[in-house]
């Protein structure tokens, strides 16, 4: 809980200095400065997959800078890049593909169409979520891609798993047990696939058990959306 809330207020602190800008001319005006910096991209780098957000993502990583990341849609595209990079240096873990999925529907949620079916409580968890478990993680990934050690077979396997129970133990249950029951409910019916939201979870990989337990989730992460993942990223 403790390491929820000083990362909420660090995220606070850093709102104001957005990393991502708009264009050249709006950086300069604001930050008067001529250069972005290191750990600044524009819009269109990340959309493009530039060689300046490639190189603003490796010196956020290295520098333990995850709060420049501030929305779910820049997350989920430094776990595209983190992806892409890990696997060109032959590691197998899925952990981040399942990251970079997870986002990409969170993202679909609190955006237009979606958006008009979710209320301000559910897309504030969405964002929480995503926040908390990006910022949490942000070391981890840096001690993996900065690691000499390739991970394969059981040995990227057991390193999803140890992640998977950070995740589902410790950081996504304190904010499961602050949810309120309307919350959690309608959360858990996105994750099955019910109403609309089956448009956008495909049917072998629908959530079927309690959303709120830690054991149901990790079990369904582990057991069934790494296995979709893996075969994402093959």
């Amino acid at each position: 809980m403790k390491a929820i809330l000083i990362c909420f207020a660090l995220s606070l602190s850093f709102s104001t200095l957005a990393k991502e800008w708009k264009s050249i001319k709006v950086y300069q005006e604001e930050t008067k400065n001529v250069k972005l910096l290191s750990s600044d991209w524009l819009k269109s780098d990340r959309l493009r997959n530039t060689e300046i957000w490639q190189k603003a993502n490796r010196y956020n990583l290295t520098h333990n800078k995850p709060f420049e990341y501030l929305s779910i849609k820049q997350r989920r595209d430094f776990y595209r890049w983190l992806n892409a990079n890990l696997k060109q240096k032959g590691h197998e873990v899925v952990w981040v593909s399942m990251a970079s999925y997870i986002s990409h529907k969170l993202r679909l949620v609190v955006t237009f169409p979606q958006s008009m079916f979710t209320n301000k409580a559910l897309k504030k968890q969405a964002n929480m979520g995503s926040e908390t478990v990006f910022n949490a993680s942000f070391t981890i990934l840096k001690d993996l891609f900065l690691s000499e050690q390739i991970l394969r077979n059981e040995a990227a396997l057991h390193w999803d798993m140890s992640i998977l129970f950070e995740e589902q133990y410790n950081w996504l249950a304190t904010i499961f047990s602050q949810m309120d029951s309307r919350t959690i409910y309608k959360i858990e019916r996105m994750a099955k696939g019910q109403f609309l939201y089956g448009l956008i979870v495909p049917k072998s990989i629908r959530f079927t058990r309690e959303i709120s337990n830690s054991d149901d989730r990790y079990n369904y992460a582990i057991n069934i959306l790494r296995e979709y993942c893996k075969s994402l990223n093959e």
